[in-house]
């Protein structure tokens, strides 16, 4: 069977930092943080849970289709906005496509827990015999998928991941395989998660993994510094179409990059501990399936949570693989500025390592004031910085069941 490349011809994104590919990156290069004190109440007690977060705000939200906009848990409101900005950025008309030849891709973390929340409430809380009748569909992990699917018509695979804080690399990269293999000649595919709930920070809040806010709340997420201790999660979506390289030549589509390679691998080591032998596994897969060696990878966006274990792990890995090329590599995590989007961080690692090669920049990781020992790789502190020459980048998502995926993107060539 032969293997078709793979053309990133469409991106959409909804984040804290904006709804627009253009300002979300205008953003990342400055080193802007945007977050902050997020708070919410216990409705039962009356309890307060303050923790540092980077919410979107209401101003960013656009329009979705009225028919679907009732069944969509914000989870899924996101997904279908980005998804919507990712096809007009590609220029896709589905009138003259074979829509059973295009797919849908999404991963996400704890899917439509805003629905959930609410539905908890009106049973336990408010005593009522039942919950809404669209609680199933707002909070099923396919709801994306769904509905992009019936929105734009199509009929080609429509698949949903869930691997924590990888899943959205996962869902890319997968879909991605769809292409290469023949199983679909365009997919869909992105990360999308809303979780600012009262009940979903209490569980992160409570696994001991999110920092204090901060005196200054912008600097609450500080991966790879000193005094680092601990994440903020973030909320968003961003999409892509994926397209089979020649087909998207044919119809003059423009390429903003070549997914050149993909691995997803486990640790089978500990549920929540990293392992840095499981991350290398990840990478050098990736490169294998990229056909590269290290040495072609020019710039890295980290999975870089800000927690003093992970961030550690992290370096270690990325030593093991790329040994001494390791230091001549600038590498960076957006978490320091949108916090963790969890399930759609993998995607958000994606665009900065897109928008670093389009662009010959690299964003900074905001926050990186006190370097650590044991995190002595150039982390690219608190400024974005030209890189000339700059051709092909690797996103890292590594999350918690041991999943780790990486994904590497080249300029059109």
């Amino acid at each position: 069977m032969t293997v078709r490349r793979v053309a990133i011809t469409g991106m959409g994104v909804v984040c804290p930092l904006g709804n627009s590919v253009s300002t979300t990156w205008a953003e990342l290069l400055a080193g802007r943080s945007v977050i902050g004190p997020v708070s919410r109440q216990n409705a039962a007690t009356g309890t307060v849970l303050t923790v540092p977060g980077a919410v979107i705000s209401d101003s960013m939200l656009k329009p979705i289709p009225k028919s679907i906009e009732g069944m969509a848990d914000k989870f899924g409101r996101l997904a279908i906005m980005a998804s919507i900005d990712a096809v007009a950025d590609a220029k896709l008309d589905f009138s003259t496509e074979d829509r059973g030849r295009i797919g849908t891709s999404n991963g996400t973390c704890m899917g439509g827990i805003c629905e959930t929340e609410i539905g908890f409430d009106a049973i336990y809380l408010r005593r009522r015999p039942k919950v809404h009748p669209f609680t199933v569909v707002r909070t099923m992990y396919n709801n994306p998928v769904a509905f992009i699917s019936s929105m734009f018509g199509l009929t080609g695979p429509a698949l949903a991941f869930s691997t924590t804080c990888s899943s959205s690399a996962v869902a890319i990269g997968e879909a991605a395989r769809q292409i290469r293999h023949g199983y679909a000649d365009v997919m869909i595919a992105g990360g999308s998660e809303a979780l600012f709930t009262y009940s979903a920070l209490n569980c992160w809040y409570s696994a001991q993994l999110l920092a204090p806010v901060h005196d200054e709340p912008t600097q609450s997420c500080r991966p790879f510094d000193a005094t680092r201790n601990g994440t903020a999660l973030g909320e968003g979506a961003i999409f892509y179409v994926l397209e089979d390289w020649e087909r998207a030549v044919r119809r003059g589509s423009r390429i903003h990059a070549e997914l050149l390679g993909y691995a997803c691998t486990t640790d089978s080591l500990h549920v929540t501990q990293p392992s840095a032998a499981g991350q290398a596994s990840s990478m050098r897969s990736a490169l294998a399936d990229a056909g590269i060696p290290p040495s072609e990878i020019g710039y890295i966006h980290a999975h870089g949570t800000g927690t003093k274990l992970n961030d550690k792990v992290e370096t270690s890995a990325i030593k093991s693989v790329f040994e001494k090329h390791a230091y001549n590599i600038p590498i960076s995590s957006s978490k320091s500025m949108v916090g963790h989007m969890v399930g759609a961080a993998g995607a958000m690692g994606l665009l900065a390592s897109i928008q670093a090669i389009c662009n010959q920049e690299v964003p900074p990781t905001a926050n990186l004031q006190n370097r650590d020992p044991d995190c002595d790789l150039d982390y690219v502190p608190v400024e974005g910085r030209r890189e000339i020459g700059l051709r092909t980048a690797m996103s890292n998502a590594f999350g918690f069941g041991g999943t780790s995926a990486s994904l590497i993107v080249r300029l059109p060539q």
